[in-house]
């Protein structure tokens, strides 16, 4: 009888120790969370430590343009209309007529981060592609931010497609600061996709939120329309 009520006492004095390690494991995840810290970065923190990079690597798509363009699909099958500068910093730039979509293989995704450096000579904008599929017509849908000179005296947008048709009006719009000059200045464009809301930075300032539920993932790209002439570096995607 004594070694039956020994064994309970033990078998009772670990289910309390699990629950009590549970109750300390719940209370820091409810701190992390406050804190603003994410778990999964924690976990590959923890990982990396034991020796295992990459296993962690948010990078969903990256192109520094130091090779070739077998990363990209020119949707309208203008693949003459971009070229890789041959210099010492490699971009790449559109230089046809005409507009086109180039669509990045492989970086299907739903919630990221788009980064790239742009620099645009001449004409009436680019834009930065993202959730973009095409339906099965062969058309694209999606959004577009765009950095565009020639909307209402010069303004960044973001544009919805459907059935690859961009509606009118923009959903977002925002004036940049006065003085702002959009040719031949290099600028960095980021564009955080998070959910329904999508935020711009231009050289680390924030220049634009909308939001739309139309498109919950998609790939990514650019754009260019009419006679713009632009150049493009370090295009990176991250997952969240």
């Amino acid at each position: 009888m004594k070694r039956f009520q020994l064994l309970n006492e033990r078998g009772q004095g670990l289910t309390e120790y699990a629950l009590l390690l549970t109750a300390v494991a719940l209370t820091a995840v409810g701190v992390m969370s406050l804190l603003g810290v994410q778990i999964g970065d924690v976990v590959c923190s923890a990982v990396e430590g034991f020796g295992e990079d990459g296993l962690c690597d948010p990078t969903l798509f990256a192109d520094d343009f130091s090779g070739t363009l077998s990363k990209w699909r020119s949707y309208y099958n203008r693949p003459q209309s971009w070229e890789i500068s041959d210099d010492a910093n490699p971009q790449l730039c559109h230089v046809g007529d005409g507009g086109d979509f180039l669509l990045a293989e492989n970086s299907n995704g739903n919630d990221y981060q788009i980064s790239t450096n742009a620099n645009i000579t001449t004409g009436n904008g680019y834009g930065i592609l993202f959730r973009a599929s095409e339906n099965e017509n062969g058309r694209l849908e999606g959004y577009t931010l765009q950095y565009d000179p020639g909307y209402g005296g010069g303004q960044f947008i973001i544009r919805k497609w459907v059935n690859g048709y961009e509606l009118y009006p923009p959903f977002a719009t925002a004036k940049p600061p006065a003085g702002f000059t959009w040719h031949d200045v290099d600028r960095q464009i980021v564009v955080d996709v998070q959910g329904n809301t999508f935020t711009t930075y231009v050289d680390g300032e924030k220049v634009l939120v909308g939001q739309d539920d139309s498109y919950s993932e998609g790939g990514v790209g650019l754009r260019t329309w009419s006679s713009s002439q632009a150049c493009f570096d370090d295009y990176t995607v991250k997952s969240h």
